[in-house]
């Protein structure tokens, strides 16, 4: 089977192009002229054709979907800044237009869009929901939350004008990857800090590879038009981050901090904001789910799709691994 990807060259482009090449499939990506010149080489050698061009930029997806019987539409712009609210917006939302506008030209059989749990937004805690849930985030003001649910509304009027598509959710996915990854990041920076002080609040953590599970899974037997939450476990930050020092042998008993007036805190953040560099992973942003959860159920990919979470410890346990070999934790 021929398979278009867009993001190829990012955290889940990667390892979708890794096991569907291992699968003996012809693998097609969409990389950027500014993509990293280490993972280009890489996908060349694992033997993945390359199309350059910017899903902003339609040009090139004529060229990338011709005779592609499944696209994987990964390509996405992550932040947590609302100075990249334009970028995602023409990225994630307009973006993704245009994939699925070519997708029908093309007249591919299928379309899977690699979405977020972010399209469903945050809830007050301990509330865990599924793919039925209504989209809660418009008053958090964060561009990324609602870029990635308007960008799922592409789809859906895509499906209404006869393209065969599935969206998948997957939450915050972890694992070792050929590209850099804001999860890693986070790993690191835990070990590193020694902070082990952390918010209240709940994430759903699910390993890099269930989500290529959960993708290829979808792409075969998803109904179209139906959106699949590709999740792990629920935690509190506080449980993330014991399960973080379990995987690098190191025993941490974090402490939550009280309730504060995180809105407040945020808005003063947001003064020193145009300041701090993109590569700086806490933003002001990340404090509106401070408190909040991110909790969700995946009982219907479970059911539909067949797919069961991979042990998360053996996950986070290979992520430090990686790290170590890479020098960026000791």
């Amino acid at each position: 089977m021929r398979v278009a990807i867009t993001g190829v060259t990012g955290f889940v482009g990667t390892a979708l192009a890794r096991r569907l090449v291992k699968q003996g499939h012809e693998v097609t990506g969409l990389c950027r002229a500014r993509s990293s010149p280490a993972t280009v080489a890489w996908l060349r050698r694992l033997g993945v054709t390359l199309v350059q061009g910017e899903i902003e930029r339609p040009a090139s997806l004529p060229a990338l979907m011709a005779g592609a019987e499944l696209v994987l539409h990964c390509a996405a712009v992550i932040g947590y800044r609302r100075r990249l609210a334009g970028l995602m917006q023409r990225v994630n939302v307009l973006g993704t237009r245009h994939v699925v506008e070519a997708a029908l030209a093309a007249r591919v059989g299928r379309l899977v869009h690699v979405s977020s749990i972010a399209a469903l937004g945050i809830a007050p805690m301990p509330q865990v929901r599924d793919e039925r849930s209504p989209f809660m985030g418009g008053e958090l003001d964060a561009p990324y939350f609602e870029t990635k649910a308007l960008a799922e509304d592409e789809v859906q009027r895509a499906c209404a004008a006869g393209l065969d598509a599935v969206i998948v959710n997957p939450s915050a996915i972890y694992g070792p990857s050929e590209a850099a990854s804001n999860s890693s990041n986070v790993i690191a920076s835990i070990l590193r800090s020694g902070v082990r002080f952390v918010p209240s609040g709940g994430i759903n953590v699910v390993p890099l590879e269930t989500v290529v599970q959960g993708v290829l899974a979808a792409a075969r037997r998803g109904r179209s038009g139906r959106r699949y939450l590709l999740v792990g476990e629920n935690l509190t930050l506080a449980q993330l981050m014991q399960r973080v020092g379990k995987a690098a042998g190191v025993a941490l008993e974090p402490r939550e901090l009280p309730d504060l007036p995180w809105g407040l805190v945020r808005a003063l953040l947001e003064l020193i904001e145009p300041c701090v560099p993109d590569r700086v992973w806490f933003t002001p942003d990340m404090l509106a789910a401070f408190g909040r959860s991110l909790w969700f159920d995946g009982a219907r990919a479970r059911d539909e799709l067949g797919l069961v979470a991979t042990d998360l410890d053996a996950c986070l346990a290979a992520t430090v691994a990686q790290l170590r070999r890479d020098g960026r934790v000791s």
